[in-house]
């Protein structure tokens, strides 16, 4: 797919990166607010965050070990983002979009509303803490495909404001080159990755050690390993979904169960490692 450059102007409205930010994408009718938690009550003067919106609360909550995610949609942004101080205290940012043209209605708030909860829960990056799925509402194949380029527009946008809530951990493979893939195979196991701009991804269906070498792994991974069997993420020495590593070699240690150089375990489907590859 041939990709285009973008130009996202923001405007800092309180002359800090600290404070509010407004964005905006270049040929596109939509507008961003980030809006810390303690900027809410004094937003209430700027008139056009009283427009119809969807919008996404971001934070931390101590029973999550990942962020979180509230997703929801208003005809007046401001004054659901301000009902939502007294209701939700996890949340400590904003991020909301409204239109330029004011053409958004309630059925399309709706509809943007239910797909960005699809796209969030498919993601699998944040929990999402919307207690029940948002109800999609019925609007015409014209205005659908108007929708859609809203949430590709604002998925850009929201990313670039620090949020990968919408990205998954690695893109749709159907069309990926397979001398892109590296492999493990030692032991019995069998383990596939994939280096990506955020890391090292240990893919789904790889095979890993059954018990660490506890002297060899630090404290930290040895960690990480019984967090992932108790979060399902690894049932039976099998990865159950696509885990996201800052490096080859911490990815190696998971998979090995033992410290190992990433750059020389990882190769690919020619015995290359991944140190020859990268120094090509």
């Amino acid at each position: 797919m041939e990709r285009f450059g973008k130009i996202i102007q923001l405007f800092l409205v309180d002359g800090t990166p600290n404070g509010r930010w407004i964005c905006e994408l270049s040929n596109w009718t939509g507008i961003a607010y980030k809006l810390p938690r303690n900027h809410i009550k004094e937003s209430e003067k700027r008139q056009e965050l009283s427009s119809p919106g969807i919008y996404f609360l971001f934070g931390k909550d101590d029973s999550e070990s990942r962020p979180v995610v509230y997703i929801g949609e208003a005809e007046s942004i401001i004054a659901r983002l301000k009902q939502h101080l007294d209701g939700k205290d996890y949340w400590n940012e904003a991020i909301v979009f409204i239109s330029k043209d004011d053409n958004l209605n309630k059925a399309h708030i709706k509809y943007l509303e239910n797909r960005f909860h699809a796209i969030a829960t498919q993601s699998n990056r944040y929990t999402v803490k919307n207690a029940a799925t948002p109800t999609r509402s019925t609007i015409s194949e014209a205005e659908q495909a108007q929708l859609e380029e809203f949430i590709y527009n604002a998925k850009i946008m929201v990313n670039t404001l620090g949020h990968k809530v919408f990205e998954a951990i690695v893109a749709d493979d159907s069309g990926q080159d397979q001398s892109q893939y590296f492999y493990i195979k030692v032991a019995g196991l069998i383990a596939t990755g994939l280096v990506t701009s955020e890391g090292f991804v240990v893919l789904k269906g790889s095979t890993i050690h059954k018990s660490p070498a506890l002297k060899s792994l630090t404290p930290g991974m040895l960690k990480t390993i019984e967090k992932y069997k108790q979060d399902g993420k690894v049932i039976d020495s099998v990865v159950q979904e696509d885990i996201l590593f800052s490096s080859s070699s911490a990815a190696a240690g998971f998979v090995l169960g033992y410290s190992a150089s990433g750059p020389q375990t990882w190769k690919d489907t020619n015995g290359r490692s991944l140190k020859e590859i990268e120094g090509r």
